[in-house]
């Protein structure tokens, strides 16, 4: 007899087998009489009877800590009956206790082809998935679960998370959106939202995202930090300058803020208080090569303005500074090809931009 009940059709043996099983309590021993008298019921005590009672073993098995005899019961029973759900869930989580994440993923996809229905056995491949770094297979799964459960905030958060690990920050930003649906006022949910934003370059999205988060922690001068970024990354400088002179009243020995200020200053155009601020910053972090190459291109902005060739030496010495500092930088070859040029640059600012 085919054990529907144990395997992909899992409605037609009625619900109350089966949630005894789903709900199984593995502590009192009446859990185990109900669960083996309900299978024999649809089956007639046949020839499924044994493959249900090594089962019962092996939940038995697990329950005393003993993995390695109970794994070797569960795959008799799915040897003898290749349909039962249970039995790979079970042998799945026991792989797992045995610190076996491969066979544990196959079990739980075996699992999870037989009962496609089931939120669980999805739930319990993505984790192990997740666990592997098979992140884009994991995030199907939290995906799947999802769907059977679109309320849940566990699986949207996963799918989210493993999405974004894979590469896919839309995917991620959709599932990140419907966990902020479920918990619109979880830190956790926004930071996500907002790294998936920040994968995608959409730092309009990322600024709205940290102000909510600011509102629930507004005396954070590392998300004021991090609105500010976006705000520059978004090309609203003005926004962004205001944030970082917040950051630099409370915290004037702030080297990164003072570097993204005397950027944003050197954007709208004031060279010379953004040479004050990188000064400023090299001051307090002499390893800071980022100050140092926007020190020379406002001193390249100075020579400029003023004819003075004092200002683009000063400029070329910041830059031969920043790339002896970081040989690898990005935009290393326009700031070779300007240190090569060894005169004033028509827009000493091109190439700046992030």
């Amino acid at each position: 007899m085919t054990v529907r009940m144990i395997g992909g059709e899992p409605r037609r043996i009625g619900k109350g087998v089966r949630h005894v099983f789903e709900g199984y309590n593995r502590g009192i021993s009446v859990w185990l009489s109900v669960a083996a008298l309900g299978i024999c019921l649809v089956l007639g005590c046949s020839e499924q009877q044994q493959a249900v009672d090594m089962y019962l073993d092996a939940v038995k098995l697990r329950e005393q800590g003993q993995d390695e005899p109970a794994v070797r019961k569960l795959r008799a029973v799915v040897e003898q009956t290749p349909d039962f759900v249970l039995a790979y869930s079970e042998l799945g989580k026991a792989h797992l206790a045995l610190r076996q994440p491969e066979p544990a993923v196959e079990a739980f996809r075996k699992a999870a082809e037989l009962d496609p229905w089931s939120f669980q056995n999805h739930m319990d491949m993505a984790q192990a998935c997740r666990d592997l770094g098979r992140f884009a297979e994991a995030a199907q799964s939290f995906a799947r679960a999802g769907d059977l459960d679109t309320e849940n905030l566990a699986a949207q958060l996963g799918a989210a998370q493993c999405y974004l690990h894979a590469s896919q920050p839309a995917r991620a930003a959709a599932h990140a959106e419907s966990a902020r649906r479920i918990d619109p006022q979880s830190q956790e949910v926004l930071r996500l939202l907002v790294d998936t934003y920040e994968q995608q370059k959409d730092y309009g999205q990322a600024a709205l995202v940290y102000q909510e988060l600011l509102k629930g922690d507004p005396a954070n001068l590392d998300l004021t930090l991090a609105l500010a970024r976006a705000w520059m990354r978004s090309r609203q400088y003005e926004r962004a300058r205001g944030l970082l002179l917040e950051v630099v009243q409370v915290r004037p020995d702030h080297s990164a803020a003072l570097r993204d200020l005397g950027y944003c200053l050197l954007k709208l155009g004031d060279a010379d208080q953004a040479m004050a601020m990188y000064e400023k910053a090299v001051a307090l972090d002499g390893g800071d090569w980022e100050a140092y190459r926007g020190l020379g291109v406002a001193c390249m902005v100075k020579a400029q303005q003023t004819g003075d060739d004092a200002w683009q030496s000063a400029a070329l010495r910041h830059w031969r500074h920043a790339l002896a500092i970081n040989p690898d930088q990005p935009k290393r070859d326009w700031l070779e090809k300007l240190i090569r040029e060894n005169s004033p640059t028509t827009n000493p600012m091109r190439g700046l931009d992030d």
